[in-house]
């Protein structure tokens, strides 16, 4: 790494999606101080060319551009900033290849460990936790961990779980509202369980450490259970917002297509198929965890409804999406940016609970774009039901790509609209 202060300053480095505001930028006050705790305590008679660098959670880019670590692996949940940070390599005409691995993934390669690992606090603390255990089975001795994020993104919580796990944890004075988190490793947590035996031709501790960190719960009517991997929206309780859209779905959608668009558990298509065994359902969602949760609750409830003398475990499940499909009614699952990939002018029905953050920032980008994208992905007479916040204007931007937009329930808190008729 270049320790000259201006460089991280003399790359280019755009958001992605591009945000309405341009005032927003592809890096914080904290990538900017983890970098520079980073350029003064690395050691200068170590090449970087041989350092194993583990970057988690990177939002745009900018730890990784920057430090341009020859060996560098990148771990996110998120496909847009994996979209992002490649886009900015090669904006940036870098050398770095980072490997990219996702929350699904093994995680890891065999016996693989790590000489640096910068950690971004992921909002959930569900993910954090599983996020430390994996890295935990990859590290050594002289491994040097540094935890990064706003001071208003750094809790209690959060330092006790990174005690929990990895051990005493300090924490640096705020510097432009950012703050770094030191766990203190020592050699007695290298002989701690904390620590499992991998075997040389399997990685199942990592799926063990997703599995439990997994939460269910169920819904009496429709009787359905909803499976929640670590970080998804929604993970622990049906959220209100779902709620209010489950009550104004139209019951019968005969031979249909439907998109569960930024599916999270996946508990509003897997309903909607449910009520509707002929329904052909996608998933989507840009959380790898996502689509994985809406994968898990959709098959499960399809084995349960089955009911076959195998029973399936809680976490696993014996038929495939595939298999599901052909048994159910066409079940598919995308990890994707909002319905790219998908076929134009082919859905009968969309249902939609937009995010209105992406990472800590309030956007409406991402919606936009999905308002966007639906109605080109909808036939002439598609429909695309969204529930929102009541302070967020949705309406006008559906307006703008739909003939027909109304509003559909008198919730409090929440309004269900009803897009229909998409402009061409």
């Amino acid at each position: 790494m270049n320790n000259d202060k201006n460089q991280f300053h003399s790359l280019t480095l755009n958001r992605y999606p591009k945000p309405s505001d341009p005032s927003l930028k592809a890096w914080s006050a904290a990538d900017e101080y983890v970098l520079e705790n980073i350029g003064q305590n690395i050691d200068q008679n170590v090449s970087t060319e041989t350092i194993r660098t583990l970057i988690v959670n990177d939002q745009f880019g900018a730890i990784c551009c920057t430090l341009n670590h020859k060996h560098t692996t990148l771990w996110t949940d998120s496909l847009l900033s994996k979209i992002s940070i490649q886009r900015n390599i090669n904006r940036n005409s870098l050398d770095v290849s980072p490997r990219f691995i996702n929350q699904t993934d093994s995680c890891f390669l065999i016996n693989e460990q790590f000489d640096l690992v910068i950690i971004r606090v992921p909002k959930h603390n569900s993910l954090l936790t599983f996020q430390l255990e994996c890295i935990a089975q990859h590290i050594h001795p002289q491994t040097r961990i540094v935890g990064v994020g706003m001071t208003k993104d750094i809790h209690k919580s959060n330092l006790k779980i990174f005690e929990s796990i990895l051990g005493e944890t300090k924490t640096s004075l705020a510097k432009k509202k950012a703050r770094l988190i030191f766990p203190q490793l020592t050699s007695s947590f290298f002989k701690t369980d904390t620590i499992k035996n991998i075997p040389a031709t399997d990685q199942s501790p990592h799926r063990d450490i997703l599995r439990s960190n997994s939460k269910t719960y169920e819904i009496k009517e429709p009787s359905i259970k909803v499976f929640g991997l670590p970080g998804v929206f929604s993970r622990d309780n049906l959220d209100i917002g779902s709620r209010v859209l489950l009550e104004y779905l139209p019951k019968t959608l005969p031979n249909k297509s439907l998109i569960d668009l930024g599916c999270g558990t996946g508990i509003l298509g897997t309903i909607a198929a449910m009520q509707n065994p002929s329904l052909r359902v996608t998933f989507t969602d840009e959380s790898f965890l996502g689509v994985e949760s809406a994968r898990e609750t959709f098959t499960h409830n399809f084995n349960n409804k089955k009911e076959t003398a195998e029973q399936t475990n809680d976490s696993e499940f014996s038929l495939s999406a595939e298999e599901n499909a052909s048994k159910y009614g066409k079940a598919f699952f995308k990890v994707t940016d909002v319905l790219d990939g998908l076929p134009d002018n082919s859905y009968d029905y969309i249902l939609c609970n937009p995010p209105f953050h992406q990472q800590n920032v309030q956007t409406l980008t991402i919606a936009n774009q999905m308002f966007r994208e639906g109605a080109r992905k909808l036939n002439p007479q598609g429909q695309m039901w969204i529930v929102a916040n009541r302070h967020l204007q949705y309406k006008t931007s559906l307006k703008k790509v739909f003939n027909k937009v109304s509003i559909v329930s008198n919730h409090k808190r929440f309004i269900v609209l009803l897009a229909s008729n998409p402009k061409r």
